[in-house]
């Protein structure tokens, strides 16, 4: 059991081939589509710099391959997160 959960910042490595958890890719560039979601609350969700998830590249990566946990979503970016999601399936 990992114990991550729904909204959990996680730090990652792509080197392993198992297939585990769905994740939607966090970055710092600037927005590029109508699926960028910018996340309101980046400090308090553990990141560096403000930033974006990119809802329209979710992909799997393997729970062996997360280095640690750096944060949290709030809430309210999550539920952006989500919405940005169901609006692309």
């Amino acid at each position: 059991m990992t114990g991550y959960k729904q909204g959990d910042v996680l730090l990652g490595n792509e080197m392993v081939v198992d297939i585990d958890v769905l994740i939607a890719p966090v970055t710092s560039s600037g927005g590029r589509t109508s699926f960028d979601v910018e996340i309101q609350y980046w400090e308090e969700a553990g990141l560096a710099k403000p930033s974006i998830a990119r809802t329209s590249k979710l992909h799997t990566i393997p729970t062996a391959s997360i280095i640690r946990p750096l944060g949290r979503l709030r809430e309210t970016d999550l539920h952006a997160v989500l919405a940005k999601c169901k609006e692309l399936f």
